[in-house]
């Protein structure tokens, strides 16, 4: 399977995966949600459970 065009991208840090596990003490999730007030912001990472800015209290 060929990549198309649009997936490709010069910049090798692009294609570096990192590992967000949930940032709850005790948890060990994957942390699937991640939240930052700003792009200088370092981000939290958080699992469903424990993500603290579900819409609703849900």
């Amino acid at each position: 399977m060929s990549m198309s065009p649009e997936s490709r991208t010069d910049n090798p840090a692009a294609s570096i995966h990192e590992n967000h596990w949930c940032e709850h003490p005790g948890c060990s999730k994957w942390g699937c949600y991640g939240f930052a007030r700003s792009k200088a912001e370092k981000p939290t990472w958080h699992c469903s459970e424990h993500y603290p800015h579900k819409p609703f209290g849900r």
